[in-house]
């Protein structure tokens, strides 16, 4: 018995490491600041953000080019034609019949009664919906926006996206409170934003509530409710509505014989709500109970999946344009208090090598990119970071390296809160304007992790912290601390490399 639990423990201990070094998958505390987040972007991209900045100071926009395979157990580049194709070939997405001709094909997705009610989305559509490019502005950029719960999300906000539903300021049926506090419960319950699930709920049921699956009344499933519509997918609105409230009462089985809602008892429109949040959770959001949980904290994630191995395999919902209509819903309640510009949003932005808009403003006739400033100085460059700058730099010197080698140039920093000296430390903020073009980087001195320019006894515990974990480090600081540099994590083997550094038995390169 003592040796099953002792390798339960090793297999967790190991679970837990692997977890903690999936760069690709992101959860809010992992997120750097704003100035190192926005490097990380292509150059068209970095202007509309600059612009969302503006209007949301306190945001912080997170590019999302890697993806992590649950299956290979590897990080993935998402090219933007394998998803595309994935679409299209598997007919994933669905529009209104109301939408315009060119948004829908010929092919005939569901119906009710003989008349054909949503359509498979064209490969215009597709190409439309699926690129963040297109979002990228005040109201629709929160499609992208976390859906973990956050100390300003509250019940008033929530009542502001129900309002004009039969959901507003009435009672939840099998409780004693209103539709908005269950759904606050919810939220505080499973970590989620309320306005997202309020957002879904409108989505879903619409104003009236007239649908099927939440009167409790369908014959044969009479006191079962299923208010996210979770798996009530068909052809028909009579499959819908009946695989929606087998899923309900945890009836419902895949081809294979398998429960895939086992244990729901939704019999009120309480218990549906709550129940319906976990599954949101546990099946999309969450990243920490299982391998299988992707991470998909957004609604553009939770409608495109490009986590893979089959890319749109996991998605929420067929309906190619709900992010679109919910991000709407969250900022109408969002905008409605008088401080929502300044909250501290994340918004994750999936860039997909090969998208289109990748390149636009980056191809000029002078040819002046990262790529060929990294050729031109002496400092490495890559992912938006610079290093190879030695420790105690001083910043003038470190400026006029830059500008002797790449004449006409400018070049000017902004210290991270920690560095009060006049020397180059972790975390600063580097621009290099050259050729009338602005690039921005994040400065990285190997050992520096607290950003004071000086490697010392505090930046050894500042190592230990992140292990142990009580004091988790990212971005740069992250990147500061891999000293070994013969693997891609942070480990034992860099305390080791930064003790010997400090006692002088071995000197950290950078």
């Amino acid at each position: 018995m003592k040796k099953k639990k002792l390798l339960f423990i090793f297999i967790f201990l190991i679970s837990f490491c692997f977890m903690k070094n999936v760069k690709a998958i992101y959860n809010d505390s992992m997120v750097g600041t704003y100035e190192e987040e926005l490097t990380k972007f292509p150059y068209a991209y970095q202007e509309k953000i600059k612009k969302l900045h503006n209007t949301y100071p306190n945001a912080i926009f997170v590019a999302q080019d890697k993806f992590f395979d649950w299956n290979k157990y590897k990080e993935v580049e998402v090219n933007w034609n394998s998803m595309l194709d994935a679409q299209l070939k598997n007919k994933r997405s669905e529009i209104e019949a109301s939408a315009p001709d060119n948004y829908k094909s010929s092919i005939c997705g569901e119906t009710s009664g003989n008349k054909c009610t949503w359509y498979i989305a064209s490969k215009e559509a597709v190409e439309y919906y699926m690129n963040p490019y297109n979002f990228l502005d005040e109201k629709h950029v929160f499609m992208f926006e976390s859906q973990y719960y956050k100390d300003y999300h509250i019940k008033e906000g929530v009542e502001k996206i129900l309002s004009g539903t039969f959901m507003a300021n009435t009672k939840c049926e099998g409780s004693d409170k209103t539709y908005s506090e269950v759904i606050l419960e919810a939220a505080v319950k499973y970590n989620i934003s309320p306005y997202m699930l309020a957002a879904r709920l409108k989505q879903e049921q619409g104003s009236k509530g007239t649908s099927a699956l939440i009167s409790g009344e369908y014959e044969g499933y009479e006191n079962f409710y299923n208010y996210f519509n979770i798996q009530a997918g068909g052809s028909t609105d009579e499959i819908k509505i009946t695989n929606g409230l087998k899923c309900a009462n945890g009836t419902l089985t895949n081809s294979k014989g398998q429960k895939l809602c086992e244990g729901n008892n939704w019999n009120s429109p309480y218990s549906s709500i709550i129940g319906g949040a976990k599954f949101i959770y546990k099946e999309y959001i969450g990243i920490n109970d299982t391998y299988n949980v992707k991470g998909q904290m957004t609604n553009y994630l939770q409608k495109w999946d490009p986590y893979g191995p089959v890319f749109g395999g996991h998605q929420y919902m067929q309906n190619i344009r709900a992010p679109y209509y919910e991000s709407e819903s969250t900022f109408k309640s969002y905008s409605s208090f008088k401080e929502y510009k300044n909250y501290n949003y994340v918004f994750y932005i999936p860039i997909y090598k090969d998208a289109p808009n990748l390149n636009d403003g980056t191809n000029t006739d002078d040819n002046t990119t990262s790529d060929n400033i990294k050729k031109l100085i002496t400092y490495n460059i890559s992912d938006n970071y610079i290093s190879g700058i030695q420790e105690k730099t001083l910043q003038a010197d470190f400026i006029k390296n830059i500008t002797d080698k790449l004449k006409n140039s400018t070049v000017s920093i902004t210290k991270n809160n920690n560095n009060k000296t006049e020397n180059i430390a972790t975390g600063d903020i580097i621009k290099i304007k050259y050729n009338e073009k602005e690039f921005t980087y994040t400065a990285v001195i190997y050992g520096d992790l607290n950003g004071d320019s000086i490697i010392n006894s505090a930046d050894l515990l500042k190592i230990r912290q992140h292990l142990i974990p009580t004091n988790e480090l990212k971005g740069a600081y992250l990147i500061s601390a891999n000293l070994n540099r013969n693997d891609t994590i942070v480990n034992s083997a860099d305390l080791l490399k930064m003790r010997q550094h400090l006692i002088g038995l071995a000197k950290i390169n950078q």
